[in-house]
């Protein structure tokens, strides 16, 4: 009988139908989805806060599981058990992005407190980094926690030069 672990390394190996996404890339399409969130942020009151969560949270459930920034930069975000991202697989891949925003808007309550939300928020994401660079499947902890995957994603038309495609 396999373990969990086992079959989760099974399963791993079977989702990938394309290559995982190159670091450099990935950092560039998340910091896309970040620039537009934090723009969202700028909407007047409480409005904007949460639009900027809501973004967040929820961009990687977007149409083929590709946000503004995976799609910008050519990738897609795909589940490992094969089914199709949904917003429940978003949110929970995201949360550990959305937490330094969550430690500021507690700590801007606090005010005695709000120092701490700056090394807090920047220790998590750099956490998220080092796994995402050093993990041998390049996975964050929010993608283990999601059981999902950043990989390249390859259109149709990616297989023909460009000299040989038609408008």
């Amino acid at each position: 009988m396999m373990g969990t672990d086992g079959w989760y390394r099974i399963s791993l190996e079977r989702s990938l139908d394309a290559r995982k996404a190159r670091y450099l890339t990935r950092m560039v399409g998340k910091s896309a989805d970040l620039i537009i969130g934090m723009c969202l942020w700028q909407i007047p009151g409480v409005a904007g806060v949460l639009a900027c969560m809501f973004y967040i949270l929820t961009c990687d459930a977007f149409p083929g599981g590709r946000s503004p920034g995976k799609w910008i930069t050519g990738l897609k975000t795909v589940r490992l058990d094969r089914e199709p991202m949904d917003y429940h697989a978003s949110v929970v891949r995201n949360l550990t992005v959305i937490f330094p925003f969550l430690l500021y808007l507690v700590f801007a309550v606090v005010p005695f407190l709000s120092y701490l939300s700056y090394p807090l928020g920047a220790a998590v994401l750099l956490i998220e980094a080092y796994l995402g660079f050093y993990d041998i499947d390049g996975q964050r902890a929010g993608d283990i926690i999601a059981r999902t995957l950043v990989v390249e994603f390859k259109q149709e038309s990616d297989a023909n030069p460009v000299s040989d495609r038609r408008a």
